[in-house]
């Protein structure tokens, strides 16, 4: 009995002893999963490796072997708690939730692409507290076009912000980190890494940026390879009404100019591919084959060649130019319709796409 407890104790001492350091990311999209994956194969390959999905359950396309663990996190504001206080509480349990996931821990990067929504805002300061300062580095992912400009937060959004003290009545676990300049967290003195992808322009302080290349060992010509026999095309699905960038009626006349467009060309053979988030498929046609794959789109690209990419102002228009050859054709319809926040956003967002040398229709 005396020889067994000196083995538990020796266990004991060593994983005190041991330095414990992890990465955990929270990922909203599947490009967001995509730069992760290369985080953790290029950088942290030597880490804990932890994946928080939230808004959306994207685990299905993981590589399961780079996660060590895979959480799935309720959307405060979707997914409240029943009763009064629901969201409060929401954001209570995810705290605690992401807590018995990362400790033991001596030192953890947190990982993002935005850092003013109250989802992510409220694990600033509370793994601050539970960790210490120097423990904790916070670090933007890539997030497409997005990614691409600044967007400084307003007096009248920080006196929104101000709001969310008030939480703190509620649970002193609840504290707000207010910050200034760009509202994904780029100019905060908390962020010390910025990753972008490679190609990609942006606004951000060149000495916190990091370039990363997705794709970088993908060659065009494997694409030209996998050709069908007659042409293809794929249609890229936006959220274009929920996220209120067109009308009903601008959606419909863009639809139709996508079909007659793909009508002259004689297409045949039309895939569709639906947004996470556009519940309501708003540039699908009858007659084109919705895309069921297990991997994301832009791995897809990859081992499938298209003729044509055809989308509006996604972030998937831009990533399949630098995936594809120049045979394959990328082009945006009913940019002038698009509802942009400010004239400052569609003239940006524009040079952007000019750059890439995507075709306006």
């Amino acid at each position: 009995n005396i020889n067994m407890f000196n083995v538990h104790h020796l266990n004991f001492t060593e994983c005190m002893n041991k330095e414990i350091n992890k990465s955990i990311f929270f990922i909203a999209s599947p490009l967001q999963l995509l730069a992760a994956q290369f985080i953790c194969k290029k950088f942290d390959s030597e880490r804990e490796a932890i994946a928080v999905f939230y808004k959306k359950d994207f685990s299905s396309l993981a590589t399961q072997s780079l996660w060590d663990k895979q959480i799935t996190m309720s959307y405060p504001r979707l997914d409240p708690l029943p009763g009064i206080f629901g969201v409060h509480r929401r954001l209570l349990e995810n705290l605690l939730l992401i807590s018995k996931y990362i400790y033991p821990c001596n030192s953890l990067y947190f990982y993002s692409a935005v850092y003013d929504t109250e989802t992510i805002n409220y694990f600033i300061s509370h793994l601050r507290k539970q960790l210490g300062h120097k423990k904790v580095s916070y670090r933007i992912l890539p997030d497409g076009v997005i990614s691409s400009r600044r967007y400084p937060i307003s007096n009248f959004q920080k006196l929104l912000r101000r709001t969310r003290d008030f939480r703190y009545f509620f649970s002193n676990k609840l504290s707000y980190t207010h910050f200034s300049g760009d509202r994904i967290g780029s100019d905060a003195d908390f962020i010390d890494h910025i990753y972008v992808l490679k190609s990609m322009p942006h606004q951000y302080n060149s000495k916190k940026v990091i370039e990363i290349s997705l794709f970088e060992n993908y060659s065009r010509q494997k694409n030209k390879l996998r050709r069908s026999v007659t042409p293809t095309a794929i249609v890229i699905g936006q959220p274009l009404l929920g996220f209120k960038l067109m009308s009903i009626t601008d959606i419909e006349k863009t639809k139709n100019e996508i079909s007659e467009y793909l009508r002259e060309k004689k297409l045949e053979t039309i895939y569709y591919k639906c947004h996470p988030r556009d519940s309501n498929h708003t540039l699908m046609k009858t007659d084109y084959i919705k895309l069921e794959i297990t991997s994301t789109l832009e791995e897809h690209f990859v081992n499938t060649h298209y003729d044509y990419v055809i989308g509006v102002h996604s972030s998937a228009l831009l990533l399949a130019k630098q995936i594809y050859s120049a045979d394959t054709q990328v082009l945006s319809f009913g940019w002038a319709r698009i509802k942009f926040k400010n004239n400052h956003e569609g003239v940006d967002l524009k040079n952007l796409f000019m750059k890439f040398k995507i075709i306006f229709l």
